[in-house]
């Protein structure tokens, strides 16, 4: 399956429009946001992969993009995001696609590893909205699914910063996932539960302890 997709993603073609928005969303990081990337040599080379981020701000899409310029991210967005014509026509110029947070949405479930299986890189913000309070909320089981179902490298990106300008922003690449052992047996809930954890720890490692909320937090939520 390597191979195959090694050589789909080479095939690709660059899109216009969404060169266009990533390098001046570029030019704009660095210069307004102040932003660095590091470990961007953790994204696998010729070959698609999911990259998961934290989600807090409307252009963390664009800061995934950013840290892997040599392919063009598909992504995940909330159906409500279609619901302006203009909007909706531009998100599916850029590759984008809907899904219905609230439902098992099969066919975004499919349109993704349609993504995958055609070469391409899928974005995923596993946490399924934007979190307010500066702590990662609880990873969704939808997402390991799709990692485990894709058969390809599972890589976190940590966002660590508000997007104010001239505050300095880091974003952390971090390694994939290990997970041959999971898709070695059987593709079940218990291996999903365990990729989401593996992916919850790789995400409080990356951002020094950051992205974990508050002890008392975690306890209301059942997460300790």
């Amino acid at each position: 399956m390597e191979s195959n997709n090694q050589a789909l993603a080479e095939k690709k073609k660059r899109t216009p429009l969404y060169t266009i928005i990533v390098a001046l969303y570029w030019a704009l990081a660095k210069t307004v946001f102040r932003m660095k990337i590091v470990g961007k040599e953790n994204v696998p080379k010729g070959v698609p992969c999911v990259l998961m981020g934290n989600h807090q701000c409307i252009l963390d899409p664009l800061t995934l993009a950013i840290c892997a310029m040599d392919r063009e991210i598909h992504f995940m967005g909330k159906k409500e995001l279609w619901n302006n014509k203009i909007l909706g026509w531009l998100f599916t110029k850029v590759h984008g696609f809907p899904v219905d947070r609230g439902n098992m949405d099969m066919a975004a479930v499919r349109t993704a590893m349609g993504v995958i299986k055609d070469g391409d890189t899928l974005g995923i913000f596993p946490e399924g909205t934007r979190s307010k309070t500066g702590h990662m909320l609880p990873l969704l089981g939808g997402a390991s699914l799709m990692a485990l179902k894709g058969g390809c490298d599972v890589v976190p990106v940590y966002i660590d910063g508000n997007y104010k300008p001239f505050r300095r922003m880091l974003v952390t690449v971090g390694e994939p996932v290990e997970m041959a052992d999971l898709r070695a047996g059987r593709m079940n809930k218990t291996a999903c539960d365990e990729l989401t954890r593996r992916i919850e720890a790789e995400f409080a490692r990356l951002s020094g302890g950051k992205s974990l909320p508050p002890a008392k937090d975690a306890q209301e939520n059942g997460t300790l």
